[in-house]
């Protein structure tokens, strides 16, 4: 009996280790590693119709310092941000990108707009980030968590290109009192994602999460057997 609840609660947390690694994996930065900069030519040539939000920043394009200055962008206006700090809100909403529902064998699965769970968060949503600006002001923000976790370490980052979008309906009550602290508007967030891109390369994403996954259980599985080989050897 006791054999049988210590195999179950092995296998609970070997799934977990596992779910927890494939959700982990984020090969958007190695996939996007050749892209080239956008400059503000090329977004003054398209045009206001054409949205380069998500692309590679280039030093031209303009970079705003202030919550002052980023709540005076129009929605069409394109921008980047050099953010001196970003504090986590624990605040997810799902990927703008995907789809609120998805067929699962003959049922439709739901998915929530906004969560605080972490561990669901995992499986297709964004962080709310509060940025500091260059002035010690603060704003919303949503970008790669890549980016983030540079940003904690010390590092200088720019944003890709920006635009000032609405914050997620189902998200405000849970950032109500973070902007509150930081003086950030509730109602818009500097948005950095390039939904596009992410829709069109979700399988390719999905295929290297399953390879790199695949390749961490069968290296622990070499490496259980080993040890498990050895131990019995001692005992022998």
């Amino acid at each position: 009996m006791r054999s049988k609840i210590l195999n179950t609660i092995g296998s609970i947390a070997a799934l977990l280790a596992v779910l927890t690694v494939f959700f982990s994996i984020r090969p958007e930065g190695f996939l996007r590693r050749n892209e080239a900069a956008v400059t503000q030519a090329e977004v003054e040539a398209a045009g206001a119709a054409v949205s380069f939000t998500g692309k590679k920043a280039g030093a031209d394009i303009p970079r705003v310092t202030g919550a002052e200055d980023f709540m005076a962008q129009y929605p069409f206006e394109q921008f980047t941000v050099e953010p001196v700090n970003a504090i986590p809100t624990g605040v997810y909403e799902l990927a703008r990108w995907r789809s609120s529902t998805a067929v699962v064998g003959r049922r439709t699965r739901n998915y929530s707009q906004a969560t605080t769970n972490r561990m669901w968060a995992m499986t297709g949503y964004n962080e709310y980030t509060i940025i500091e600006f260059p002035d010690g002001t603060h704003a919303l923000a949503l970008f790669d968590r890549g980016l983030a976790a540079d940003l904690a370490k010390g590092k200088a980052i720019t944003l890709p290109i920006s635009a000032r979008t609405g914050v997620n309906p189902y998200a405000k009550p849970y950032l109500q009192d973070i902007c509150a602290e930081y003086g950030a508007d509730l109602e818009n967030v500097v948005y950095a994602f390039d939904d596009g891109w992410y829709k069109e390369h979700s399988g390719r994403i999905l295929l290297i999460r399953l390879g790199v996954t695949a390749g961490v259980i069968v290296a622990g599985a070499v490496l259980w057997a080993f040890g498990d080989s050895l131990l019995k050897r001692r005992k022998s």
